[in-house]
């Protein structure tokens, strides 16, 4: 792969990697750390992926961050108000996320149950069909278009509880 194929793939979806990276591990430094790994391995192999390299970024990003977990035997949750998040003391994010709405909803998105935030995530952020949300966790497409139904319900009763 060329240098700058490469530089024009980790501009056009670092941010889409990033932030599935993140809502996988909650974790700022930990989703930096993944998404690196994850443009990394497509220096090496890109050639293999076929069809869309953004689900071929995002598959290899929910693998690496299933064997981060794995190796260092970390599935515990951390409370909400431990996450740099939660409490606004991380700049980045916060810079990303000026609005107090638009943090009253990532605060929800993150209360929400794993399966339903990795749905969220890839439907809205990333920007992947139920079809292909089905083949990336396993599940079919009924079962991921009734877990994104159930979950914006969800969100919109909670978000018109804190507004």
């Amino acid at each position: 792969m060329k240098k700058n194929q490469l530089e024009q793939l980790y501009r056009a979806y670092y941010n889409d990697v990033y932030l599935y990276a993140l809502s996988l591990c909650k974790n700022h430094h930990v989703a930096q750390e993944i998404t690196s790994d994850t443009f990394f391995k497509a220096l090496l192999s890109l050639e293999e992926a076929n069809g869309n390299i953004k689900y071929w970024l995002i598959r290899v990003c929910k693998n690496l961050t299933l064997n981060y977990f794995r190796s260092r035997r970390r599935f515990a949750v951390k409370p909400l108000e431990e996450l740099p998040l939660a409490t606004g003391r991380d700049p980045v994010l916060r810079s990303l996320l000026q609005k107090e709405e638009l943090l009253a909803l990532y605060q929800a998105i993150y209360s929400l149950p794993p399966a339903a935030r990795e749905c969220l995530t890839l439907f809205y952020f990333s920007g992947l069909s139920c079809q292909e949300i089905a083949q990336t966790t396993g599940t079919t497409n009924g079962a991921v278009r009734a877990l994104l139904y159930r979950t914006r319900q969800k969100l919109k009763k909670e978000m018109e509880e804190t507004v």
